[in-house]
């Protein structure tokens, strides 16, 4: 707050000469010329001579600065600066001269007019040559400039031009304005600059008001020292508050933020408002943004409540209520409302409660299980008793298995025990009695001739939330199954054996994708360009896929039937073996590792042989699957360049597209696009080739070969996962002509979502294309959370997964498993929507195989998003 001081000049400093002072030039009550201040000759001509006086002034007045008062010694200060600009400039030194010159000319007449009575005429105030003091009337010497008896001013300079008259002028003698109406202007003016300082200060822009009232320091003449002193006493007393109020913001923050947390955020604002907006820092000025708006929150709120009480329209008013203690909790008036209020909703709800028991109860008798169960969700949670829990829980499993039965795709044994669990809770229901015999009749039938029969229950939903259709790769097309006709594993596993048959279709040279990543042991520069040698194809070829969860082997032989001119080749399975570890290698350290794989590898050997793996003269190859995990995949588009130069341009792109050094790593490349001809390799063609380049670290493979070989397997070649499956599906599906030439003729592609033990795969295959992409969720994330949340050991939570049937609650089951369920999808949804926003073939469907995919509900969820409709 600015205070303004009245009263008059003090006496202290009048009667010191400040240029005798400071400079030591005797003035004699009168204003010195610049000649004269600088101690010059008069109308001294040498430039640099004035300078120099002008600095040895100037050096004087800054060393006795503090000696008279402030506003005297800039008066003096700024007289000086005057006289060294002007005389230092030839044409106002000039001007200054003839000014001076006129004034010595005029100088008798002048020091009249000053000392008698005006030249005016009026109010001549004094007798002769004594000024008669207009506050006591004792007659003073001209030469006095106070009242020998009071001290009162005898002279006043002019607002106008600073020229000093006798306190009885009416009009200033130097420039004939009138002195007391200058001066009540000067005094209007002065005082509004305080007014705006003050306004300014109210409005926390200390700075602002310290530059407006440092205008009023600058004091031109005797008239303006007044304002100018209390100018700078405003100023130091501003300085000072601004300084106080920044000292106190973090404690002012502090006390704000303690009463946000304590839900006063009405005192917060108050708070902070004690600093100047203009002052605050980021972290107060976000501060009050949240309180400020938690208070309108408040404000809006109990409006809207006394509205609605004025209306009586309370029916619905408890939910605000309550919102508004949840900002102000200490509502007295909020607190007593709420409490009548939940007494009035505790009473309707319960109302409530009973008219949707026996509305549920209703559907139950019509066999509405879902209809039921969409009822009872409507409860609210603050009525629901023991006794509504037990019957909702009942109301829940009904749903769950009337649901599952009709969105499950395929008749199994699951789905088999599904409703085989509902006609016993509900026997009279002749609508699920009918369910079970189809699927039991469905099932049957597909054990009896599994390559033909249709295990179809439901149709397949148009969509889903992977936005594309999607669902199993039930069974092999193009294989001669007959040898392993009654193998269990074809029979209810055969789409787990997907990958390690894509290996064997290598093995035995009917592949489209060749990689292989064998180390090349020929060095030199052929190291470098990537990749193993070449398998020679051979008459029958293993697939050994060894994966977290166990091995999975498939032995293929090759049948070439009809002459050279009508050939056609069959591919029959002769074996399949399926071994699993006892745990899962991800629940292993290195040591147990190595142990898991070799019980592992020595019951595949009891089972199909010890020599079963041998090359017999050229005839066996032997494919190893390398875990997608440990490989790194990169699709290239390559410019148009001739053959010969295409592994070194390979090259080029691995070294700065994977982030290791490539003589660390065993890599291979395949090219999708047939060879260009002259024209397109112009370099200005626009034609373009597209490789897909595999790697994995040298270091890790070569002891993972190591190891086997001790073992006894010596693969032949060592494939990804992600080509083995490409390689599978463009044997078993894309060779069927139709399929492929709609493929390119409408650029579709297909996914394939490989859901394994400790990880998922998405691999998207065109007819000349792939790109794939791990999610890191698999089979045993499902097993995990059902040990953790339902407190099971590891083998009983695999089983309770493979057989979710035999659950004590299924519906509570799927409720524990519907965390790991949504993130699978969620991670397949961004998969599909990542390769969407690339340039390639449009995403028709999605096929679902590995292991995982056998899980009961995994492609119910995947299809329809959910299990229950609420």
């Amino acid at each position: 707050m600015i205070h303004k001081y009245t009263g008059a000049m003090p006496t202290t400093d009048s009667t010191i000469d400040p240029y005798d002072r400071l400079l030591r030039v005797k003035t004699e009550g009168k204003t010195p010329d610049f000649y004269t201040l600088l101690r010059l000759d008069l109308f001294e001509d040498d430039i640099n001579f004035i300078r120099s006086h002008g600095e040895k002034a100037r050096k004087q007045l800054h060393a006795k600065f503090g000696e008279i008062d402030p506003a005297q010694w800039r008066d003096v200060f700024n007289h000086v600066e005057d006289a060294i600009a002007t005389l230092s400039d030839p044409d106002k030194k000039n001007e200054y001269d003839k000014t001076l010159k006129h004034e010595q000319n005029g100088a008798t007449l002048k020091t009249a007019n000053s000392n008698g009575g005006g030249s005016n005429g009026h109010g001549a105030a004094h007798a002769g040559d004594r000024i008669d003091c207009r506050k006591c009337s004792t007659p003073n010497p001209p030469s006095r400039r106070f009242c020998s008896a009071c001290g009162d001013a005898l002279y006043v300079a002019c607002p106008q031009c600073g020229g000093m008259n006798t306190v009885h002028e009416r009009f200033c003698g130097e420039c004939g304005v009138n002195l007391q109406a200058s001066a009540n202007a000067q005094r209007e003016a002065l005082e509004s600059k305080f007014d705006e300082a003050e306004t300014l200060l109210k409005d926390g822009r200390h700075d602002r008001a310290c530059e407006t009232l440092r205008q009023l320091t600058k004091a031109q003449h005797e008239g303006e020292m007044e304002f100018a002193k209390r100018a700078a006493k405003l100023i130091t007393q501003i300085t000072l508050e601004k300084e106080q109020l920044l000292a106190k913001a973090p404690e002012v923050e502090a006390e704000a933020r303690q009463l946000r947390d304590g839900k006063h955020a009405e005192k917060a604002v108050s708070v902070i408002r004690e600093i100047p907006k203009a002052l605050w820092h980021e972290s107060l000025r976000e501060l009050y943004d949240e309180v400020s708006e938690i208070k309108k929150q408040i404000k809006r709120l109990a409006q809207e409540i006394k509205l609605a009480i004025q209306e009586r329209r309370t029916s619905r008013l408890l939910p605000k209520v309550e919102k508004l203690l949840e900002l102000k909790p200490h509502d007295i008036s909020a607190q007593r409302l709420a409490e009548k209020l939940r007494k009035s909703q505790d009473q309707a709800d319960r109302l409530k409660r009973e008219k949707l028991v026996e509305k549920a109860k209703e559907y139950i008798k019509q066999f509405r299980y879902e209809r039921a169960y969409q009822v009872l969700t409507e409860v609210p949670e603050s009525v629901r008793t023991e006794n509504f829990t037990k019957f909702f829980d009942q109301v829940s499993e009904l749903a769950f298995l009337s649901a599952d039965l009709r969105r499950s795709r395929y008749a199994d044994p699951t789905l088999v025990g599904m409703a085989s669990r509902l006609v016993k809770l509900m026997p009279k229901d002749k609508h699920a009695i009918d369910r079970l015999h189809k699927i039991t009749q469905k099932w049957e039938q597909s054990k009896k001739n599994p390559a033909t029969a249709d295990r179809t229950w439901n149709e397949m939903p148009k969509k889903t939330p992977l936005g594309v259709p999607v669902d199993l790769y039930p069974r092999f097309r193009k294989f001669n199954a007959t040898a392993v006709a009654d193998n269990e594993h074809f029979e209810n596993f055969s789409s787990g054996f997907i990958v390690a048959t894509g290996l064997a279709l290598q093995g035995l040279g009917l592949s489209r994708v060749e990689t292989n990543l064998i180390p090349n042991t020929s060095g030199g520069v052929f190291g470098l360009l990537g990749g193993g040698k070449k398998a020679a194809a051979s008459d029958l070829a293993w697939g050994l896929d060894l994966s977290n969860s166990g091995l999975k082997a498939i032995l293929l032989r090759k049948e070439v039937k009809g002459d050279k001119t009508n050939q056609t080749t069959v591919v029959h399975i002769e074996q399949m073996v399926k071994v699993d570890y006892k745990r899962p290698l991800s629940r292993a350290d290195d040591a147990d590792r190595r142990g898991l794989i070799q019980d592992v590898v020595d019951q595949f050997f009891s089972i199909v042989g010890k020599d079963a793996l041998q090359d017999k003269r050229g005839k066996t190859s032997v494919c190893l699957s390398l875990p997608a995990t440990e490989v790194l995949g990169r699709f290239l588009t390559l410019p148009p360049v001739e053959d010969k130069k295409i592994p070194k341009t390979v090259q080029y792109e691995v070294r700065h597209q994977i982030p290791f050094p490539i003589e660390e790593l065993s890599w291979d490349y395949h090219v999708w696009d047939d060879k260009l001809t002259s024209e397109e390799l112009n370099l200005e063609s626009e034609a373009k080739r597209h490789c897909v380049v595999v790697a994995t670290r040298l270091s890790k493979l070569q002891e993972r070969l190591a190891f086997l070989r001790g073992l006894g397997i010596t693969p032949h070649l060592v494939q990804t996962d992600q080509l083995a499956i490409y390689n599978f599906f463009d044997f078993d599906l894309f060779s069927d002509p139709s399929y492929r030439e709609q493929m390119e003729e409408t650029e579709q592609a297909l996914g394939i979502l490989d859901v394994g033990s400790d990880a998922s795969h998405l691999v998207i295959c065109g007819a000349n294309s792939i790109w794939f992409r791990s999610l890191e969720v698999g089979g045993e994330n499902f097993t995990r959370i059902l040990v953790r949340q339902m407190s099971l050991t590891f083998s009983k939570a695999e089983e309770l997964k493979k057989k979710p049937d035999t659950a004590d609650e299924i519906f509570k089951l799927y409720d524990v498993l519907d965390p790991v369920l949504k993130n699978i999808s969620k991670e397949s949804s961004y998969s599909v929507n990542t390769y969407s926003g690339l340039d390639r073939e449009r995403l028709a469907e999605v096929k679902l195989i590995g292991g995982g995919s056998y899980m009961h509900g995994l492609l119910t969820f995947l299809q329809h998003g959910k299990f229950l409709d609420v």
